[in-house]
């Protein structure tokens, strides 16, 4: 028994003498290097504002569609005796050609009929006229035979507008839309022939957002009053043909001067001239009539904005400022419009400001940064 505890307390002797071995062992032991890790903080990149005098471009799209469209309608009742084979849609036809004749005989007797009895008419009036010099004729009686006379060249006129009525033709350079009648058919007035549109001039409406409207340099009221239209900015239609991206130049003419319901648009409407180009240039192609294109309209004047790239602006609505410590800031801004590469503003900022190009994901104010050498 007694040997057994002096076995145990030289085990804890033991046990003891190590503890204190490792502690002064531990001491001993030289510290390790701390590594320090510097925060710094972090690269962007700037641009100084300034003002810059730009000429604003507003896209929009429409379709082209005729300056002038006429819905033929018969005068006269008969049967289509004449047609041209111009008269098939997409057929051309030139200024007073005849596209259509209905059966003129009728017409042509009445004619004669008026013509024999608007004479009969003249040589009453003229032995009245000797008449009544004489004193043998009455005012009543000399009334009664001008009004004779009278309504014969009246019958006379209608005779022959009625005879040139038979002839369908157009006082304009034009194309056939749409064939509604044949040779052979019998026609009365109203009844319905075909349809046409001019081919000298072609419209496209366009809208424009209310942001754009300020901008778009639309004619005033008072510049078309006179004419119904002016001569206002350019525009530019774009169109993809066979491939390619043609283009073709116009001008806006007018506004509707009506706000739409439904899409809060203005309509302006733009000109083109000679859309199939009868004329021959051969740097131009034709535009034909419903045909859907892409618009550019450049506004007659210049405006002084202060232009951001769209990588500075956060969220259309904040801008990151530098001061001269290298400290940022969030600047609110309001855009006046954007494009494709930059915002406008006018207000709110001041030329040589400088600004971030960098987005910051955990920025705040106050926050110091580095600049890239530019």
């Amino acid at each position: 028994m007694t040997t057994k505890i002096k076995n145990t307390k030289i085990a804890i002797l033991i046990l003891a003498l190590s503890l204190i071995i490792y502690f002064f062992l531990g001491k001993l032991k030289p510290e390790p290097d701390k590594n320090t890790i510097e925060s710094k903080p972090p690269i962007v990149s700037s641009i100084i504002l300034k003002k810059e005098e730009v000429q604003i471009t507003i896209d929009s799209q429409g379709m082209v569609m005729p300056l002038i469209q006429t819905i033929l309608s018969a005068e006269v009742s008969g049967t289509i005796v004449e047609i041209s084979p111009k008269f098939v849609s997409g057929g051309f036809f030139r200024k007073g050609e005849t596209l259509m004749v209905i059966d003129p005989s009728v017409y042509i007797v009445a004619l004669k009929q008026a013509e024999a009895l608007k004479d009969q008419r003249q040589n009453e009036f003229d032995d009245a006229v000797k008449i009544r010099k004489q004193g043998y004729l009455s005012e009543s009686e000399y009334l009664s035979i001008v009004t004779a006379l009278a309504l014969a060249e009246a019958g006379l006129v209608n005779a022959q507008q009625n005879l040139d009525e038979t002839k369908i033709q157009l006082p304009y350079d034009g194309m056939i839309l749409e064939k509604s009648s044949d040779l052979g058919q019998s026609v009365s007035p109203g009844s319905r022939l075909g349809v046409t549109f001019a081919i000298d001039y072609a419209e496209v409406r366009l809208p424009i957002s209310n942001s754009d409207l300020s901008f778009a340099d639309l004619p005033t009221l008072s510049e078309i009053s006179e004419t119904g239209e002016a001569q206002g900015s350019r525009v530019v239609f774009e169109i993809k043909q066979s491939r390619q991206l043609q283009a073709r130049e116009g001008y806006i003419v007018r506004s509707e001067g009506v706000v739409d319901e439904k899409t809060r648009m203005t309509y302006a409407v733009a000109r083109i001239k000679d859309p199939y180009n009868l004329g021959g240039n051969p740097n131009i192609n034709s535009l034909p009539m419903g045909s859907f294109v892409n618009a550019k309209i450049y506004t007659s004047q210049n405006y002084q904005f202060i232009k951001i790239p769209r990588s500075a602006i956060i969220n259309n609505r904040q801008i990151i400022l530098i001061d001269d410590q290298k400290r940022i800031y969030y600047q609110d801004i309001e855009l006046i419009r954007t494009d494709t590469n930059f915002g406008y503003v006018r207000n709110g900022i001041k030329e040589g400001q400088r600004i971030s190009t960098t987005s910051l994901e955990d920025g705040i104010n106050g926050m110091s940064v580095r600049l890239t050498q530019n």
